[in-house]
């Protein structure tokens, strides 16, 4: 299959909490995500679409190593956000909306859409099978080198998973 303007990415399940907009205070987090709107002209950088923006983080994985690290960030409407996390769709209306999305800005057939997605599945599998660890890249500075998601949400003032002190 050739590039594809709107990918699928997986996220390791030991991971799925490691994000900055999970982890920083809320005012760092709106700093950091106003900025991406704006480089981005307030527009999905996938499909163009104004509107109510999402700020994606862009992760990269290397198995061999068992590190994962944020390579930046990408300012997308919700239905390109949402696609991006397509494999952790619960409503199959939904999921069905955002397959058709991921078909209509890829130009792509529904097969080839099917079988794209069975290959996420398949890296989500993989990457399922080890616990990552966490590099936030240029904003590791800000944090501690610690290892797991739950010793960075205390470090960060987090009471228990969702909730401040």
């Amino acid at each position: 299959m050739t590039y594809l303007r709107l990918s699928i990415e997986p996220i390791p399940a030991s991971s799925r909490m490691a994000s900055l907009a999970k982890l920083l205070p809320r005012a760092r987090w709106n700093r950091i995500r106003r900025a991406v709107y704006g480089s981005a002209a307030h527009r999905c950088r996938i499909c163009g679409n104004e509107g109510w923006l999402h700020c994606h983080e862009v992760w990269q994985y290397n198995q061999q190593t068992g590190y994962q690290w944020l390579r930046g960030f990408q300012a997308l409407c919700e239905d390109c956000h949402d696609t991006k996390h397509i494999l952790f769709a619960r409503d199959s209306r939904n999921r069905a909306k955002l397959l058709r999305h991921f078909i209509t800005v890829n130009r792509l057939t529904s097969q080839q859409a099917e079988e794209y997605l069975k290959a996420a599945h398949r890296l989500q599998q993989r990457l399922n099978q080890s616990d990552w660890i966490v590099n936030f890249g240029d904003y590791n500075w800000r944090m501690p080198p610690l290892k797991s998601v739950r010793q960075r949400r205390a470090y960060l003032g987090y009471a228990s998973p969702g909730q401040r002190r």
